[in-house]
């Protein structure tokens, strides 16, 4: 019976199993069948024929090695003949040849129940510093069971490279593991590497043409075809396997996309038949940071152009890789170029091929489909959010709108039904897919779905990144609006905003209608401010600037001082100050102290503001000059804050200067002389000197009636003020 999931351990060994392995084999049985005739032949002779299987990451070892052990398993003759002690995939513990021998034997105590011996020997073994105590105990040991059991042990030891790179550092070591083998011990070694390394090409060295070495190479476009078509006869996936010959032209877009690896191919079928894209991108990111040190070591080798070359082009996702296309992202001449082109082809790199619409010119790509990928992801923090490979997937198989808009439907009713991982992510990927209206529309879509589940952040993150698509009107208004640190009733309104738009885009009028009442009546200031302070927080993180940083950070206070949010207000000034300390500019200086000024005043903090108020009074005196509107600004500022702890008379002289600088500086006539001339008169009235409190009101009322108009606030407060007075 098939595994009811099986998918993403088609090409790891212990996750499937044998019948399903044997299923879904694609051009390796050839392979398969030549290894085990020549293990038949193999068994009694005294020399031994060893394998060295070479292909980069997902290109099948693992599976093939696991075929080898399942054939052996199945055949009596070999099972006979053969003991298989397989190493684990990622063995770090292989440092020395007695290392080597020890991890044997531990699985031989594994294996062989019926043999205690290897425990024994293992248990006794295992803690021993002195290497030669080890060697000189497990090499008989293993010579004489194999000779009285008539058997050969087939180890098999993934990622030679690493161990003969990394792991085990001295020569002699080596050395002594070659002589192991060689010498009449009835030891087999099948071996894989991702590529041809100096141990065993370097004529120095002791594994220089030991093995039989095969290359894997990629699965031809038939191969990918036909893995995916057994995969899905296995699953019994009848709906799919009813409608493959549609599919085949994207099956085929996918195979260019994939170049043949079959662990790229396996993960492309995860979502094509179970749409499970969490786990395809945790096993990809997984087995991407596992080849990181073997992929930094790829680079390293070559020369500093050729690497440019290739991380310009792991960023050319949407472009077609020409020559002059690549030149012109490096900032250097074709021929150069195409010169650093050929020799990257040359060492496989990269392949080439003619251009379909320009038979002169020719594409270039990566050839490894996992090196494109760890590039590109390695050069761009927001790749490893979506992976370039995944959104290529959807790109190639989702071409049409209508495909789209199907499947974007499909993956909403999904998340209205009952909300799972792989609907969300999926989603995600959408909203990078398609037309700039497509990927606003589905952005502003998960905006909503998250506010509904009152996740403000999430929900803010769509917001950003719908804000330069193509919206129309509502959907840029919803934008604007919306992006707010926000209580769940803000996120209920940020939903209801997004079912509004929907509703808009639907043509469903009437319901539109009745929707636009009812978002206007639970809207309100706090909505509106929350959403600028979303907007000022996002940009200020982008901001380097220092001045627009003190500039952002001063709204940013305003805005919460303005929503009695004080202590937050404060620590924003406390921010523009460090700031402004940084740039040593004085009048910027005298800003921020002014406004932290005026928050410890309306936080009836006197005695702490006073000292700033004349500090930046002071600054600008000198900055400005003694005469300068702004030093009128920070005259008035000081005065008021010691009219509030009745020094009447100390403020007097201040409001009298700041009226005399505005008068010769806009004329008699300014809304900021009213200003001036109504703290005064307000002071003398406090002083009951109310027949030199009047004209000057009076005067200042006349100013702002013509001015601003009977109508304005400020005029209106004025008036009042007069009236008081003169009852």
């Amino acid at each position: 019976m098939p595994e009811a999931t099986s998918h993403l351990g088609l090409y790891r060994t212990g996750l499937t199993s044998p019948q399903h392995r044997r299923h879904i084999t694609v051009a390796r049985s050839a392979i398969v069948q030549d290894t085990l005739e020549i293990l038949r032949g193999n068994a009694s002779r005294r020399s031994k024929h060893h394998f060295l299987f070479i292909g980069p990451r997902g290109i099948g070892k693992t599976h093939l090695l696991s075929l080898i052990e399942d054939e052996i398993a199945d055949d009596s003759d070999l099972a006979a003949q053969y003991v298989v002690a397989r190493f684990p995939e990622e063995s770090h513990r292989t440092l020395s040849f007695a290392d080597f021998l020890l991890g044997l034997c531990k699985i031989l105590r594994d294996e062989l129940e019926d043999e205690p011996a290897w425990g024994e020997i293992y248990d006794r073994l295992h803690t021993e510093e002195d290497d030669s105590v080890i060697v000189d105990s497990l090499v008989p040991a293993l010579r004489n069971e194999n000779r009285a059991h008539k058997r050969t042990v087939l180890v098999m030891l993934e990622n030679l490279n690493e161990v003969f790179t990394n792991q085990i550092k001295k020569q002699k070591d080596i050395a002594s593991l070659r002589k192991f083998f060689m010498d009449d011990n009835r030891c087999l070694l099948i071996a894989t590497a991702p590529l041809h390394f100096d141990a065993v090409t370097d004529v120095g060295q002791p594994f220089y043409d030991f093995f039989d070495t095969q290359i894997l190479e990629n699965l031809s476009e038939q191969g990918t075809l036909d893995l995916i078509r057994l995969n899905l006869e296995w699953e019994k996936q009848q709906d799919l396997l009813d409608e493959f010959d549609s599919l085949r032209p994207r099956l085929l877009a996918l195979y260019r996309m994939t170049g043949g690896n079959p662990r790229l191919i396996v993960m492309l079928y995860e979502l094509l038949a179970h749409d499970s894209v969490t786990a395809v991108q945790q096993q990809l990111q997984l087995l991407l940071d596992r080849i990181t040190p073997f992929y930094q070591g790829r680079m390293r080798d070559l020369p500093a152009q050729e690497r440019a070359v290739l991380e310009t082009m792991a960023c050319m996702r949407d472009q077609e890789k020409t020559p002059a296309a690549i030149a012109r992202q490096m900032r250097q001449s074709p021929q150069q170029t195409s010169s650093l082109l050929k020799r990257l082809s040359k060492s496989h790199y990269l392949r080439s091929m003619p251009h379909p619409k320009d038979k002169r010119s020719r594409l270039y790509t990566i050839r490894e489909g996992f090196f494109d990928i760890w590039l590109a992801m390695n050069l761009s923090r927001g790749a490893r959010r979506r992976l370039p490979f995944l959104l290529e997937f959807f790109n190639l198989f989702y071409p049409s709108f209508e495909a789209r808009e199907q499947k974007r439907a499909e993956l909403r009713q999904r998340l209205t039904d009952s909300p799972d991982a792989d609907a969300e992510q999926a989603l995600d990927y959408f909203s990078e897919v398609g037309t700039p209206e497509e990927k606003g529309a589905t952005k502003l879509s998960l905006a909503g779905h998250y506010a509904g589940q009152g996740d403000a952040e999430q929900a803010r993150q769509y917001l950003r990144e719908a804000a330069p698509l193509a919206l129309d009107s509502v959907g840029t208004w919803i934008v604007r609006h919306a992006d707010g640190e926000a209580s769940t009733n803000y996120l209920t309104e940020l939903q209801e905003m997004i079912e509004c738009w929907d509703l808009h885009r639907s043509g469903d009028l009437e319901a539109l209608a009745e929707r636009l009442v009812k978002l206007g009546e639970s809207l309100t200031y706090r909505t509106y401010s929350e959403a600028k302070l979303g907007f000022l927080r996002d940009h200020l993180e982008h901001v380097t600037d220092v001045k627009q940083r003190i500039e952002l950070t001063l709204r940013i206070a305003k805005l919460l001082y303005d929503l009695a949010r004080w202590n937050e207000a404060e620590t924003q000034l406390d921010a523009a100050m460090q700031e402004a300390k940084r740039l040593d500019d004085p009048r910027t200086t005298a800003i921020v102290l002014n406004e932290l000024a005026q928050l410890l005043q309306a936080t009836n903090r006197l005695d702490e503001a006073e000292p700033l108020m004349r500090r930046a009074l002071a600054i600008d005196e000198e900055s400005y000059g003694a005469d300068h509107p702004t030093v009128a600004i920070r005259l008035n500022n000081l005065a008021q804050l010691l009219k509030a702890t009745n020094r009447l008379a100390e403020a007097e002289p201040l409001m009298r200067r700041a009226l005399a600088i505005d008068e010769e500086s806009y004329g008699a006539d300014h809304p900021d002389v009213a200003r001036d001339l109504n703290n005064l008169a307000q002071l003398l009235k406090a002083t009951n000197r109310l027949d030199e409190a009047e004209p000057l009101m009076r005067r200042a009322l006349a100013i702002l009636g013509t001015s601003l108009g009977d109508e304005h606030p400020d005029t209106a407060t004025v008036r009042e003020n007069y009236t008081l007075l003169l009852a």
